[in-house]
């Protein structure tokens, strides 16, 4: 396992093309702690990021963990990769509890979840996270902001179970998800796939400008959502545009909120709960 020691690092580091205009790829941070290999924990504050790809074949465990408060890690257009554990994989791609962690700019691909942050102050902006067998992104903690992330092709997880697929996981209050797309999730047997999905806790958070589209929804599976409220209270959803999925917008039971201006398009019930403002279509 790394442990990171600190050691700037000076000039410029260059990322490989991604191949997808969604996610922005630049040289951005270029004082830096470097991240070399994995597994690895980052136990101090400050800024991290990567040099080159990285990639591991463990079945469980976390391939970058955030110990410390205050830490900014930057894949610098990188890849964190577990495709070779497989799909009975149970890991975790960056896993942090600590409190104003960001991670950005690279992508996350082949594990059990991607990114999962719980801690107060999250920030997960400019990334593609693909390939994940059951959740792209997850944050648990208030404030969290999810921010041009690009999520593709969720779940098939073949741990015991383990049947829904999450493109976006929002568990804590006052949190903002704008101009996400997410993208071909697939539950497994008797499974939900959810685009974005808030959680409970979740409430007084905002769903703005994202696209969600396609999920699979395998024969006897349960049902497809874009954006799903879920027994939380006071979401906003605004500006959405959802297509190919079983419900569109769904405030699930007793959850509250106003949804204005989004589109649904080819979705067996547009919008379902919740409080109906101006400019939805249909």
């Amino acid at each position: 396992m790394q442990r990171i020691i600190t050691k700037p690092i000076f000039g410029a580091l260059f990322g490989a093309c991604l191949g997808v205009s969604w996610v922005s790829v630049q040289a951005e941070t270029v004082n830096c702690t470097a991240v070399t290999a994995l597994p690895a924990v980052i136990d101090a504050q400050g800024v991290y990021c990567l040099t080159a790809h990285l990639a591991t074949d463990a079945e469980s465990g976390r391939a970058i963990e955030i110990t410390a408060n205050n830490v900014s890690l930057d894949l610098n257009g990188w890849k964190v990769g577990g495709m070779a554990a497989g799909t009975d994989t149970s890991a975790v791609g960056v896993y942090s509890e600590a409190n104003n962690v960001t991670v950005k700019n690279g992508i996350v691909r082949g594990f059990y979840q991607g990114v999962v942050l719980s801690g107060r102050g999250a920030v997960v902006r400019d990334m593609l996270v693909d390939q994940n067998t059951s959740e792209g992104i997850r944050v648990e903690g208030q404030g969290a902001l999810v921010e041009r992330n690009q999520v593709v092709d969720i779940g098939g997880s073949v741990n015991a179970g383990d049947t829904n697929a999450y493109g976006i996981f929002v568990g804590g209050s006052e949190s903002l998800v704008r101009e996400n797309m997410v993208s071909g999730l697939t539950a497994v047997g008797n499974g939900y796939e959810w685009g974005i999905y808030l959680a409970g806790g979740a409430m007084n958070s905002t769903v703005r400008d994202n696209v969600v589209s396609d999920g699979a929804m395998p024969e006897g599976a349960g049902y497809s959502a874009g954006v799903r409220a879920g027994m939380t209270e006071n979401v906003a959803m605004v500006g959405n545009v959802v297509s190919n999925m079983e419900y569109g917008l769904y405030y699930y039971g007793v959850s509250s909120g106003v949804y204005s201006g989004n589109t649904a398009v080819n979705c067996l019930s547009p919008f379902f709960g919740g409080t109906a403002g101006a400019g939805n279509a249909p």
